[in-house]
């Protein structure tokens, strides 16, 4: 490298105020002053992934002191190093071969779905899944089970969270628009009550159901949760059980939408289709199908 290069890396703007010294009375004087603004881009970037580096750390740097240069630049690295190793482990926790872990009774149906599911067991271990159903005294076990014919594992989303849906073909719920479907998915009601009262916590706030509507993302594209349920299931995400009837699936569409949309089904052509339109926003003839991301205890 010569005397006056920018060393690899340097960017001014993730620097920020900082100068870069452009004139070097001797190649120390260089070594110094790249080590100093490349330890800046390590501590931006660690702390980008949550890394909080020690101040005290970056206080004993000295122009003249490159001993003390080097203790911060070890320091970094070894941080660096461990945020690596934690999300190496995550990633080992959640895509590891399945190991030879007993299958507890109430999830053989759940093991099936896995074992029939070539593309989902390359992203997740059935450990991984089993122990997240069972966590804190079966709670995801007891909403998956709940679901329409006890639900179906189908897939994981981008955080490593797997996926379970109402099984079978048809959606659920149906007789409702979107607003009164969409509060019933996701929140609880009182069982007792007629007109479906709503189940409101001490703080006054409506409790979560637990369970989602499937996401919508850009209309006439599935979403990543659509089309992994349909590669499961080899199916459409909705449909009669014959093919031979229109049918369809709210998705989520926010509160208070002027398009809530939806999946339909179309015996016609054979296909399902995402669709957003406003005259069929109190349309009741339309059912849905629930949502289960089992989170990490």
């Amino acid at each position: 490298m010569e005397l006056n290069q920018l060393p690899e890396g340097y960017d001014a703007e993730k620097l920020g105020p900082q100068k870069r010294q452009t004139e070097f009375d001797s190649p120390e004087s260089k070594l110094v002053s790249d080590a100093k603004n490349l330890i800046e881009i390590a501590r931006i970037q660690l702390e980008q992934t949550g890394v909080k580096v020690d101040p005290i750390v970056f206080a004993r740097r000295k122009d003249n002191d490159i001993e003390a240069l080097r203790s911060a630049i070890a320091k970094e690295q070894g941080a660096e190093k461990a945020v690596v190793a934690e999300v190496g482990q995550a990633a080992k926790a959640v895509v590891a071969p399945t190991e030879s872990v007993e299958v507890d009774p109430r999830l053989k149906t759940f093991k099936a779905d896995f074992d029939a599911d070539p593309t989902l067991k390359s992203k997740i271990s059935w450990a991984y899944i089993q122990t997240r159903l069972l966590a804190n005294e079966g709670h995801y076990l007891a909403l998956a089970q709940a679901m329409e014919q006890g639900g179906q594992l189908f897939g994981v989303d981008a955080q490593g969270r797997p996926l379970i849906s109402d099984r079978g073909d048809e959606p659920v719920m149906k007789g409702m628009n979107y607003k009164n479907t969409r509060d019933r998915v996701l929140y609880k009601h009182d069982k007792n009550d007629m007109t479906g009262k709503l189940i409101s916590g001490e703080d006054g706030k409506r409790q979560s159901t637990g369970y989602e509507m499937f996401p919508y993302t850009e209309p006439y594209d599935k979403s990543e949760e659509i089309q992994q349920y349909e590669s499961h299931t080899g199916k459409h995400f909705v449909q009669s059980p014959d093919k031979s009837e229109w049918r369809s699936s709210w998705l989520e569409s926010e509160e208070n939408p002027s398009l809530p949309r939806d999946v339909f089904f179309d015996p016609n052509n054979q296909g399902s289709l995402v669709c957003d339109d406003l005259q069929y926003g109190e349309v009741d003839s339309r059912g849905v199908r629930r949502l289960l991301r089992v989170e990490k205890a």
